[in-house]
């Protein structure tokens, strides 16, 4: 099948010396690598093309996370399967390209979403979050799974995930006015349509933040907002199902198997920031323009679409 690999970038030279070399280093190689840059100032795009792969630059202000994807699309019209990854994504190993095609030999199976595994700087909280979101067991995803798993259902992240673009063409390709999220709810789409999404762990990469309790905030303030902004999302109530308590309870565990009895107390200002930010996030269209920007992880949206 004819693949390609879809990289936005934005001044990501503390990325490159790994990221490059890695992707010269996939075999089998992707038909085609392009990665799609934000007018960087730092040298990212002279360090791309004198590396040998395809370059896009686009005005800062032109960016989105779903528009720019799309965009990728649109320039690898005759790719059959799109990869996309971030990057601070680095492979975790060579095969990855192969993994993800053999997936899509089921004409059922529309998206592949990879593992991520934490970075070597990645703190205790951020080693939690992988290992809880990205377990080493694999599964398969219908829209009949929507009702049962909530919005665990909807499992994906555009990091690393990889989409049949026919799929995504019947889906109305990502969403594109939205802070954030356009893998979540495409996906959700996706399932609608009748096709199966897989989460694919032999398939791996490095990716992890460490965020702090500010960050989440914002975070999942973002994540709050999605939920009202999409309609697709809108329309439905995708339940937790205790989700977030899970999570709180398996990384206090997993701190005390691990050692790490001194992060503990910094569980609750991040829980409470993420619990905080989620609800403001869903009462965005309550709050003033100004705050919106102060609010969100990703401000660029809120000037146009607040």
């Amino acid at each position: 099948m004819k693949s390609a690999l879809i990289i936005p970038t934005l001044n990501a030279m503390p990325w490159l010396a790994r990221l490059l070399p890695a992707l010269r280093a996939l075999d089998p190689q992707p038909g085609k690598i392009l990665f799609i840059d934000s007018s960087s100032t730092d040298g990212t795009g002279k360090a791309i093309t004198e590396a040998g792969f395809d370059l896009h630059t686009i005005r800062r202000e032109e960016f989105g996370h779903g528009r720019t994807r799309n965009l990728g699309a649109r320039l690898c019209a005759d790719a059959e399967v799109l990869i996309y990854l971030t990057q601070d994504a680095l492979p975790a190993g060579t095969d990855l390209v192969g993994k993800i095609l053999a997936q899509f030999e089921d004409s059922s199976v529309a998206i592949v979403c990879g593992r991520q595994l934490p970075h070597e700087d990645a703190n205790p909280a951020a080693r939690y979050a992988r290992l809880c979101n990205y377990p080493p067991v694999g599964h398969r995803t219908t829209a009949a799974d929507i009702p049962v798993r909530g919005i665990k259902a909807l499992f994906c992240s555009n990091s690393f995930a990889a989409y049949r673009a026919e799929a995504l063409k019947k889906a109305g390709w990502f969403p594109e006015e939205l802070p954030m999220g356009e893998d979540l709810a495409v996906t959700g789409r996706i399932l609608d349509a009748g096709y199966t999404s897989i989460y694919l762990p032999e398939a791996a990469v490095y990716h992890s933040h460490n965020y702090s309790a500010a960050e989440e905030f914002r975070r999942y303030f973002d994540i709050g907002a999605l939920l009202r902004v999409d309609p697709w999302l809108r329309a439905r109530t995708l339940k937790s199902g205790g989700a977030g308590l899970r999570f709180v309870v398996g990384e206090v565990k997993y701190m005390l198997r691990e050692g790490h009895l001194l992060d503990i107390p910094g569980i609750v200002p991040r829980t409470a920031a993420k619990y905080i930010g989620f609800q403001l996030g869903r009462r965005y269209d309550r709050l003033p323009k100004a705050l919106l920007k102060r609010c969100s992880m990703h401000k660029y949206y809120w000037g146009e679409a607040a």
